[in-house]
């Protein structure tokens, strides 16, 4: 068998925030303020990936896991190993865990936790599994066995998948109404109290295996307003704040004694994404001269002060590991222009151009919860409306934007939209295989293609990108993969916005930030043994 170790890493520096050493490094109680309901905190029936997953994260544990640094650290495993040729792997598991009603973490949980997540696919946190064709137990482990190499299944999958109990799920045949009592996992938290639109209440796991918890009790506050969260951090009504905080407020509350800012990088992305199953924007011309009458650097200087970086035309972060950092967003008026002549696009006497004979007048989604993306959308509808297509922003919760975007989280059940404003969380920049995920016509495998793209090009550098056997293939195939994007269209990557986090280091200052995705992660409540 051959050992293997792999650490992907990503740009900035990890571990605590400037200032955290300052504060305490535990607490009675933390308060964490988000913008939403994410549900009963189940892998089925969270609401967003971001906050959504990292509070799951506290209840349920992987095999593996990510460090601040983004290096794969064994959490239920004790480590893995594979075979020359990359499709079996081993797996040895602890022996030392609970279930939070006290039951015993064995291997059969594993081999349950693939076989249900293969036959229920749907859902944010679902991992892709179709790669596996047994999983068996084998000593204190499991045996994973493939039906093809693959060189990043520690990191696209035993960093993924959280482990189900089985004596509770195999009861419930459809996981999206898994209850508050069903949410048991091995975590370091456990759910204790959920008042739907309010919020939530988890209370240390004192047998948690994997080192000990440093916040004895963490609530979390559901508020939708912006302005609303950012005073309740000022009072000290919560400890800190999931959403970024705009560059304008995080000044005047660094000045705020009892409070700190932690700024840096973000590989979350946001995006202008097309209905591409629809008209016009099944047309890659229209959606190129879309992309061209799209100014990156005045969204980014206007809605984020500066403090974000422009987004890749093929989506991936400029310093994620394997990007191409040769691609750029060309500004570029004249050659929307152009396109829409070539797509047969005429100009009419009100300004607004005419296609198939009918106006150039759509839809833009935007979340009502986000100012940030409010403002892109109507800097955006400004922009388009230079190049002759009239745009109606129309701002509405997140949980009907999701509705019309991906209902029920399954793309299988199609989607009713324009254009909407969006965006993936930043663990998507970890996973090499992640675009095909987004974008492969085949729902099966292209769980998380809202935009409804079918493009054979895309398929066919998709298939590449999962087929590939080594590393190195994998990597070359992301690029391949990113070129297709960038001159396909299939949406349009705004920017990446840097990350501007506010906490209260009166009440606790153990935040660790891990590269590209924040300070909600696990290591930010639990000394774990790595």
């Amino acid at each position: 068998m051959l050992a293997l170790a792999v650490g992907l890493t990503a740009c900035g520096s990890g571990g605590p925030p400037p200032g955290a050493q300052s504060g305490p490094q535990t607490a009675d109680e933390v308060i964490i303020g988000v913008n939403g309901d994410e549900g009963t905190l189940t892998p089925y029936t969270q609401q967003t990936g971001y906050p959504g997953n990292n509070l799951i994260a506290l209840v349920y544990d992987k095999l593996v896991d990510r460090n601040d640094k983004n290096e794969l650290k064994p959490l239920l495993a004790t480590g893995f190993e594979a075979n020359a040729d990359n499709t079996t792997f081993t797996v040895p598991l602890r022996t030392d865990v609970k279930w939070h009603d006290g039951k015993p973490f064995t291997a059969e949980d594993v081999v349950f936790s693939v076989e249900y997540y293969r036959q229920h696919p749907q859902g944010d946190s679902a991992p892709s599994i179709e790669g596996i064709t047994a999983v068996t137990p084998q000593d204190d482990g499991v045996v994973f066995t493939l039906a093809a190499p693959d060189p990043d299944f520690p990191s696209r999958l035993l960093a993924d998948m959280r482990i189900l109990p089985k004596h509770v799920w195999e009861t419930i045949d459809r996981p999206e109404t898994a209850t508050v009592e069903q949410a048991i996992g091995t975590g370091p938290y456990k759910l204790t109290e959920y008042t739907k639109d309010q919020g939530y209440e988890l209370t240390a796991n004192t047998d948690y295996a994997m080192g000990e918890p440093r916040v004895k009790k963490v609530k979390v506050s559901i508020i939708p307003e912006q302005q609303t969260a950012i005073a309740a951090l000022r009072t000290g009504e919560v400890s800190i704040l999931s959403r970024t905080i705009p560059e304008e407020q995080a000044a005047g509350l660094e000045r705020q004694s009892g409070v700190k800012i932690a700024r840096g990088s973000s590989f979350t992305s946001s995006l202008l994404v097309f209905n591409n199953g629809r008209a016009p924007f099944d047309d890659p011309n229209v959606r190129a001269a879309i992309a061209a009458a799209i100014d990156q650097d005045k969204l980014i200087q206007t809605v984020l002060r500066g403090r974000g970086t422009p987004g890749s035309p093929g989506f991936w972060h400029p310093t994620a590991p394997g990007a191409d950092t040769d691609l750029r967003h060309d500004y570029d008026p004249e050659r929307a222009a152009s396109l829409l002549d070539e797509a047969g696009a005429t100009p009419g006497s009100d300004g607004i151009r005419v296609l198939d004979g009918k106006p150039m007048s759509y839809s833009l989604l935007v979340q009502s919860s986000s100012p940030q993306r409010i403002r892109a959308a109507e800097l955006i509808r400004d922009m388009l409306k230079d190049v002759g297509i009239l745009v109606e922003v129309s701002s509405m919760d997140s949980d009907s934007v999701d509705a019309k975007v991906w209902p029920e989280l399954d793309v299988s059940k199609g989607r009713d939209y324009d254009m909407s404003m969006w965006g993936w969380s930043a663990p998507v920049m970890l996973d090499t295989v992640s675009l095909a995920n987004i974008l492969d016509s085949d729902t099966t495998v292209g769980r998380l293609n809202i935009t409804g793209t079918s493009d054979p090009d895309i398929d066919r550098v998709a298939s590449e990108l999962r087929d590939a056997t080594t590393v190195e293939d994998r990597l070359a195939a992301l690029g391949e993969m990113q070129k297709v994007v960038a001159e396909k269209v299939p949406f349009v990557t705004l920017y990446y916005p840097e990350d501007t986090f506010g906490y209260r280091s009166d009440v606790y200052a153990g935040w660790v930030y891990q590269e590209g995705q924040g300070l909600l992660n696990k290591e930010s409540f639990v000394g774990l043994e790595w």
